[in-house]
């Protein structure tokens, strides 16, 4: 698409909105999302998941970012990660069209395996790896109400894999019957497709959804990356003084993803879901049933070199777990309140070529959490939870929190708290058999036998200690907030390779290893963040936030090679110290609305196998600085009483090309890292039947 076209697309939709007449309205659904939205900015938000309770943001005992259905609605993001970029002290690394990586504050490396992800309760991190396919989600930005996210610890409430990052998703009941339906389409075979069925009768609702997406390469358009269909039905009763709440879903996708490994596609991977959620009164429960199966196809061989090795097979698996939560809100006397809960989840592995073919995980957890208000003014918080899991050591994660409300609108909030990551199946138990190996090197099946995981691996942790600030202004059309922290990461996983050489330089497995190990990448983190978001009248949304971070390695690195200069007391080179994002969204009474947003990322150093091959050694590449541009255009009508919407998004507008993960090129002419980002215009429609 030329840039004289945007232009004309650009005046085409200016002159719509100037000359629709006065009779012509935006949405009245969208009208009033916008006034209660406005009404909550001037008054004060309500979250949950700081305390796993109501409370007002003011209170919240964690840093705590909350995007609403309406900034989902009027930006230029097309998915989740994207929406995330815009989050101070949050890192996202665009690796593919449909591979993300997010993490917060430091450490989130490629893999975004530190970061837990919740839909509406239920956790959506893959156990297999660990980490969140945030490409596939099974969930719409249409059916979004709001995301919260949490910038710290949070395994004090949560447990396991709620690191460095806890994000929470809730999506729209259904309020009235009714449909939406919402279709993107746009450079690079950008398609997205979303249609939501409502019906509601007294006090049963029911919502059915399904989605569809797909994306092709940047640079590579007739190659398609990833393709991804998902179908769910929720059923809920509302009765006097409780909720009954039944969640159904499945997706079907085909996926490039990041393992520690090789890039590896998902092809095909299936997924599935049913929650049952009863709450009544301060008792809540919840079981829920996940179920994920698929295969893994590596897309290279196994070289060094340029010397065949073998062939690695593809790994299918099923991996099904079982997920029971209990929760009871008690308050003994005025100003405390008591949050208890315990949760118990056997989670299961079965593959064929991997050794062992069947593995069985069992965690429990139980917490407890108090809160005292003292003086009207200040708040105590105080948490801890305990651990079990079958493969791991028994973890204990406390966590406190004092706020202190200085003045109206005006409050300090001083926290700390531990958190770890459980080590994946990857991590653990990965021992790949079935490999097929080139006639000279008959000892690579039993290398991978005997290596990648490792049953004596611990858990990660993380030890924070934060203070933050947060302020309204002018009737609260102003909001400041302002964070600084200190992270000790510890036990970090990294995966190590060593790779001994015989005296004609081929590599000598039987001497060699390669797994994961908790060593390597431990490493301590200064850094903080300013956040400004104002609202000078309503529609008009402006925001601007930066992040400053400096991690340096309390230890040797056992992956730092010839071209790094990285030893205690380093710092960390493969993190950016700078992140900023500036923008804003204008919401017009005639419908018209426009947005602009700027996302800039300082320099770094990434690091990959050369020549992109599992055995080769480390080498380092430079990634410059990036400033990415990104716009929004759209036109919102009354058509016979049924809502419209069109308009225009644009990623990246200038074009300006970019990695998010520096890449390498084998000897056969694969690519092995991330792929050149560049521009993506996609036309979309939203409509309300």
């Amino acid at each position: 698409m030329s840039l004289h076209l945007l232009r004309l697309l650009v005046v085409v939709f200016v002159v719509l909105g100037v000359s629709a007449p006065a009779t012509v309205r935006a949405q009245d659904e969208q009208g009033d999302e916008l006034d209660e939205e406005f009404e909550l900015f001037e008054d004060e938000q309500i979250i949950y998941s700081a305390a796993k309770h109501e409370q007002k943001i003011s209170d919240s005992p964690s840093a705590i970012t909350v995007i609403t259905a309406e900034q989902i609605r009027d930006s230029h993001c097309n998915t989740i990660a994207c929406l995330l970029r815009q989050v101070p002290e949050v890192e996202v690394r665009r690796v593919l069209p449909f591979y993300h990586a997010v993490g917060a504050r430091a450490l989130a490396g490629e893999l975004s395996d530190k970061a837990l992800v919740l839909v509406d309760g239920r956790e959506i991190n893959i156990e297999l790896l660990g980490l969140v396919s945030w490409g596939g989600m099974p969930v719409h930005l249409e059916e979004i109400e709001r995301i919260e996210v949490i910038r710290g610890p949070g395994s004090a409430l949560y447990g396991a894999n709620a690191h460095s990052l806890v994000v929470t998703i809730t999506t729209r009941r259904a309020e009235r019957s009714g449909a939406q339906v919402f279709a993107g389409a746009g450079e690079h075979g950008w398609l997205d497709v979303f249609a939501r069925a409502d019906g509601v009768w007294g006090g049963w609702r029911l919502s059915g959804t399904v989605t569809n997406k797909r994306a092709s390469k940047w640079r590579l358009p007739s190659e398609y990356e990833g393709r991804v269909t998902t179908t769910r039905l929720v059923l809920e009763h509302q009765g006097d003084d409780s909720t009954t709440r039944l969640d159904l879903g499945y997706s079907w996708d085909e996926l490039v993803v990041y393992t520690s490994l090789l890039p590896t596609w998902w092809r095909p991977l299936h997924l599935g879901h049913a929650m049952l959620e009863h709450r009544r009164g301060p008792l809540q429960g919840r079981v829920t049933f996940n179920m994920m199966r698929g295969a893994m196809r590596p897309g290279v061989d196994l070289t060094y070199q340029g010397m065949k090795l073998g062939s690695l097979p593809d790994f299918s698996y099923f991996n099904p777990s079982l997920d029971a939560e209990l929760q009871l809100d008690w308050s003994p006397f005025a100003g405390n309140l008591l949050v208890a809960g315990a949760n118990y989840r056997w989670i299961a592995m079965y593959a064929d070529n991997n050794t062992p073919d069947v593995e069985h995980q069992h965690r429990v957890g139980v917490f407890l959490q108090d809160e005292q208000r003292l003086f009207d003014r200040l708040l105590l918080t105080a948490g801890i939870r305990l651990d079990y899991n079958s493969i791991t050591p028994f973890t204990v994660s406390p966590r406190g929190a004092v706020v202190w409300h200085v003045a109206d609108n005006q409050q300090l909030r001083l926290a700390a708290g531990q958190a770890f990551r459980k080590p994946s199946f990857l991590n653990t138990s990965f021992h790949l058999t079935g490999i097929t190996p080139d006639p000279a090197f008959p000892e690579v099946e039993q290398f991978f036998r005997d290596n990648i995981g490792n049953r004596d691996l611990g858990n990660e942790s993380i030890t924070t200690v934060e203070i933050g600030y947060r302020g309204g202004f002018f009737g609260g059309k102003l909001q400041v907030e302002a964070d600084a922290f200190f992270n000790m990461y510890r036990d970090t996983i990294a995966f190590n390779t060593d790779i001994v050489t015989s005296s004609l330089g081929l590599p000598d497995l039987a001497n060699s290893t390669m797994r994961f190990e908790n060593q390597g990448r431990d490493v301590d983190t200064l850094g903080g963040s300013l956040s400004l978001v104002a609202r000078p009248r309503e529609g008009l949304r402006l925001f601007a936030n930066y992040t400053y971070r400096y991690s340096w390695y309390i230890s040797d690195p056992l992956s730092a090679g010839a071209n790094e200069e990285a030893g205690k007391g380093d710092r960390v080179s493969w993190e950016p110290a700078h992140l900023a994002n500036l923008g804003g969204s204008w919401r017009l009474e005639n419908g018209l609305a426009t947005g602009l947003s700027l996302r800039y990322s300082s320099a770094r150093r990434n690091n990959q196998h050369q020549d992109g091959e599992l055995f080769g050694p480390i080498v380092y590449l430079d990634n410059p600085a990036q400033l990415v541009v990104n716009c929004w255009l759209s036109w919102a009508f009354e058509l016979q009483e049924r809502g419209l919407e069109v308009g225009i998004r644009v990623f990246d507008i200038f074009n300006a090309g970019f990695r998010d993960l520096v890449a390498v090129g084998r000897p056969d002419g694969y690519l092995v890292g991330g792929e050149l980002l560049g521009r993506r215009v996609v036309f979309f429609l939203r409509g309300r039947l």
